[in-house]
């Protein structure tokens, strides 16, 4: 009953920020493709594919104190580069306010299938979960004036409803690199410390493309 409630939900959200944030016309949408690989764990280097749509806010449009709230629906898979197949989906709602493009907080709630538990270790048990992750991002352009670069730093924490507990502490750095108009790539570190199991080093490389 619970996951039937979850599942609704997530298939209404887009709907209803569609009324509470769309001006009118076609909200802007993100397609990112992701590769992901761990520096502790080579069996858990993967690739995903990532679609999101926006819905955003503006609260204040004075460019000194912009504030928006946005509402993102998305969906995500992800496949294994060692095992070559599909090992994970999820979809959910990330609800956020941007202040000034300089501070984010965000929090989402996502619906994960996993096709099997995550190997061999126990790190992950569940192959159905529903996760509420808290964001926090800092940003700053590091050219004054020109949005050439943008260094990032970001905390994660996920908690998993079914166990009733935190799993994940992510601490994320990265740079964001304007492509084209359109276009960005991001590259980062993480450090993921998986609450009472152990913990991984990634390096992350995406390049997303809006429409």
């Amino acid at each position: 009953m619970v996951f039937k409630k979850v599942m609704l939900g997530l298939v209404v959200a887009p709907f209803l920020c569609s009324a509470a944030f769309a001006a009118g016309g076609k909200p802007p949408m993100r397609y990112t493709i992701i590769f992901n690989d761990d520096i502790r764990h080579a069996d858990e280097n993967f690739y995903a594919n990532r679609l999101e749509a926006f819905f955003i806010k503006e609260i204040n449009s004075r460019a000194a104190e912009r504030v928006s709230l946005r509402a993102v629906p998305f969906l995500e898979a992800r496949h294994s580069v060692k095992r070559r197949k599909r090992e994970r989906v999820s979809t959910g709602l990330e609800l956020g306010l941007d202040w000034r493009d300089f501070f984010y907080l965000g929090q989402q709630f996502r619906q994960v299938w996993r096709s099997e538990p995550v190997y061999n270790r126990g790190v992950i048990k569940n192959i159905n979960m529903f996760e509420a992750v808290s964001i926090v991002t800092l940003s700053r352009r590091l050219i004054p004036g020109k949005a050439l670069l943008k260094g990032y730093i970001s905390g994660e924490y996920t908690y998993d409803f079914r166990l009733g507990r935190g799993t994940r502490v992510e601490s994320i750095a990265g740079l964001l690199i304007p492509l084209a108009k359109e276009a960005e790539l991001n590259l980062d570190w993480r450090h993921r410390d998986r609450i009472h199991s152990d913990d991984c080093d990634t390096f992350e490389l995406s390049a997303s493309y809006k429409f």
